[in-house]
């Protein structure tokens, strides 16, 4: 009987040492409670709030040119629509300059990525920061 129970044992040991670690590693992936520190919400609402006066959140376009009247900015316009009419461009006026800038982005790497795609028609453009409405975002 004593070698039964040394070959019962080992198994046991054997069966603990193979299966215990995933128990231990292991998650509930239908548990939808979250935890996290109790003020996190007012952080999120503050982001809100302030996205929200600015009228868009903290974002990158890259503007191609600048002209001092609206028919060279327009042609400009018109020029990269033809070549590029997936992404969208932005017609400003800022004293005395009329300026084109185009695309949406988060990040200034994604925008470097479009200034890489055009930059030999467009050698001047370059990376800005602005102000990008929540509805431009996901379109």
């Amino acid at each position: 009987m004593d070698k039964f129970t040394n070959f019962g044992i080992m198994k046991l040991r054997i069966f603990v040492i193979l299966f215990f670690p995933f128990s231990l590693f292991s998650q509930d992936f239908n548990q939808k409670n979250i935890k996290y520190e109790d003020d996190i919400d007012s952080l999120i609402i503050k982001h809100q709030e302030i996205n929200y006066l600015k009228n868009g959140i903290d974002g990158w376009r890259i503007q191609l040119a600048f002209k001092s009247t609206k028919e060279e900015i327009r042609a400009s316009r018109l020029d990269f629509i033809n070549k590029y009419p997936e992404i969208d461009t932005y017609l400003t006026y800022s004293s005395p300059y009329y300026k084109i800038s185009v695309g949406n982005f988060r990040e200034k790497i994604d925008a470097l990525k479009l200034k890489d795609k055009i930059k030999r028609e467009y050698i001047e453009a370059y990376p800005v920061p602005t102000i990008i409405p929540i509805s431009e975002l996901h379109k």
